[in-house]
């Protein structure tokens, strides 16, 4: 949450330099790879909440 915020924040602060094509890739690299962790997080919690529950029954 806190890297999204963050991301968020230099996205808009790089948006005042117009004309500089790297600052866009850049925020969308950023972005990209926040996203990748995400999905990581909450893919981990997914599987170990599954096998967990697997282990009750």
């Amino acid at each position: 949450m806190y890297q999204r915020a963050l991301a968020i924040l230099l996205i808009l602060s790089f948006g005042a330099a117009s004309g500089c094509s790297w600052v866009g890739r850049t925020a969308g690299k950023v972005q990209a790879k926040i996203e990748r962790k995400t999905d990581a997080v909450e893919k981990g919690y997914n599987d170990g909440y599954s096998g967990e529950r697997q282990k009750q029954q």
